[in-house]
């Protein structure tokens, strides 16, 4: 029996350290003044190198999506040294931002290493919302919603991620209240009208409309509708 409790103390330490936790579920406005860019970045010239310079080269880029992931990155100067991936692969939810959870243990933040994972299957019942779907401006959009994600993640110590990840799988308002507040996060990070185009396509273009239908609860619970993003600037 002594055994078993040296065996165990150290478990029941760390749930709870992770239990006692205070984990606030919004996100936040940063502190400084976000590049100002354009309401329509499509049909532009743009240069990779450039943007690569400006982002970092610890920056992952999705193939067939670099460009449009380069712009994301550039709204987020404050993850420019912090390494995060954009990975696409033949299943899972459209889009969910995660971390290389060994990565938590290493001391210094930016050394933790971060992953964006797009769905990229064919055929599948999310094909009218996956990236190659979307206009070009609500590809940033929704690439910078994900990011807004990874900036959340980065300031959590690992114990807060433990209780922020238990929390929003079981609570749906904690959930809620975190999803759509990161909906805020491109607005703040200067992209405001291309997760504005993200909301408006995944809900009002003819090709969207049937899945809409059918996941209207779950999506206007979770995310915030465009009429709703309107409210934060005045965008067509």
């Amino acid at each position: 029996m002594h055994i078993v409790l040296i065996v165990l103390s150290p478990f029941v330490l760390i749930t709870a350290a992770v239990l006692v936790q205070n984990v606030d579920p919004a996100q936040h406005k940063p502190d400084f003044e976000p590049y100002d860019f354009a309401d329509t970045l499509a049909n532009r010239e743009y240069d990779l190198d450039s943007l690569i310079a400006i982002i970092g080269t610890n920056k992952g880029l999705p193939i067939g999506f670099e460009v449009a992931a380069a712009i994301a990155y550039s709204a987020y100067p404050q993850l420019k040294k912090v390494k995060i991936d954009m990975v696409l692969q033949p299943k899972g939810a459209p889009m969910e931002a995660s971390m290389n959870s060994w990565s938590l243990l290493i001391p210094g933040r930016n050394n933790r290493q971060y992953r964006i994972l797009l769905n990229d299957a064919k055929g599948s019942f999310f094909d009218p919302i996956l990236l190659r779907s979307l206009p070009f401006d609500a590809q940033v959009g929704i690439l910078a919603h994900e990011l807004g994600h990874v900036v959340y993640y980065h300031e959590l110590n690992v114990f807060k991620f433990g209780k922020w990840g238990l929390r929003y799988l079981k609570n749906e308002e904690f959930r809620a209240t975190h999803e759509r507040t990161t909906d805020l996060m491109p607005v703040y990070h200067g992209l405001g009208s291309q997760i504005y185009q993200y909301a408006h396509f995944v809900r009002k273009d003819s090709s969207t409309i049937p899945l809409y239908k059918k996941e209207k609860g779950f999506m206007d619970k979770y995310y915030m509708t465009d009429e709703e993003l309107l409210e934060f600037s005045p965008w067509p």
